[in-house]
Formats: structure tokens, C-alpha cells, sequence
């Protein structure tokens, strides 16, 4: 998987990811190790473009979960943690949206295992590009 990051500019500096292709099992650390690199360099704030990636299983929907966690408090859980982290997601998706992870085009795939999962409840998503930028 290609990750494209860009910077934009909100009320705050915004770090743009952009991954490609899928985001499952097999590359969803990347994702997460990325987020935490750029967050270690000083973003905050993430927007999450998946309008190039094509498939979404629950790994990716784990590795959304783990980059709201990295911006809500500093710490990417371990791998050791493994369905817990899954289980978590469940409740912390109750908890209303996260202020630090938006979502930008999903495609139409992706966006319906946001929606039956509930993740579309937790990270705001959005199609138009300037409307999630004045979001943070």
C-alpha cells in the first residue's frame, strides 16, 4: 500500500493520509505506523482521504480505531492487544465523534462497512474536501 501525506490548513494544521488500493489485514500496521510517525513529528489533527482505497476489513477498521486513540491520547495500543482492540471499538463508538480523525470519499464499498459497523458514528466523514478541513 502507497501512502500519499500532504499538509493543509485549517484552524490548525491538518495531516493528510492518503492510502491506496486496500487497507486489511496484510498492511493495515503501515497505516497506523505512518499516523504515529507523522503524529511523533507534530500533527495532531489527521484527515483520512480513502478515496483511492477500494476495500476495507475489519483490520482497517481496527487500524481507523488505533489512529483515533494515537490523537486522542499519544499511544498506539500493542499488538498483543489484538481483539480487545476490536471490542473497544464497539464502545468507544458510542462515545460520539472523534475531534482529531475525520474521514474524507469513501468509496462506495468502504463507506457501507463504515455504516454497518458503526464507525461512520465515531469519525465524521465527508465528501467534500474544504467542509472536513473547516471540521477541526
Amino acid at each position: 500500500m502507497e501512502i500519499v501525506v500532504s499538509q493543509r490548513q485549517g484552524r490548525a494544521p491538518i495531516t493528510v493520509l492518503q492510502p491506496s488500493e486496500r487497507v486489511d489485514g496484510s498492511n493495515h500496521t503501515e497505516l497506523i505506523a505512518r499516523a504515529q510517525e507523522e503524529y511523533t513529528a507534530g500533527a495532531r489533527d489527521f484527515l483520512l482521504d480513502l478515496g483511492e482505497v477500494t476495500y476495507m476489513s475489519s483490520a482497517g477498521l481496527i487500524a481507523l480505531h488505533v489512529i483515533a486513540l494515537l490523537t486522542l491520547h499519544g499511544i498506539v495500543p500493542g499488538e498483543e492487544s489484538g481483539w480487545e482492540a476490536f471490542r473497544a471499538l464497539g464502545r468507544d463508538v458510542k462515545g460520539g465523534y472523534q475531534p482529531h480523525l475525520k474521514l474524507l470519499n469513501p468509496q462506495p464499498k468502504v463507506e457501507k462497512v463504515l455504516s454497518v459497523s458503526g464507525m461512520d458514528q465515531y469519525l465524521q466523514v465527508f465528501t467534500d474536501l474544504q467542509a472536513a478541513l473547516d471540521a477541526f
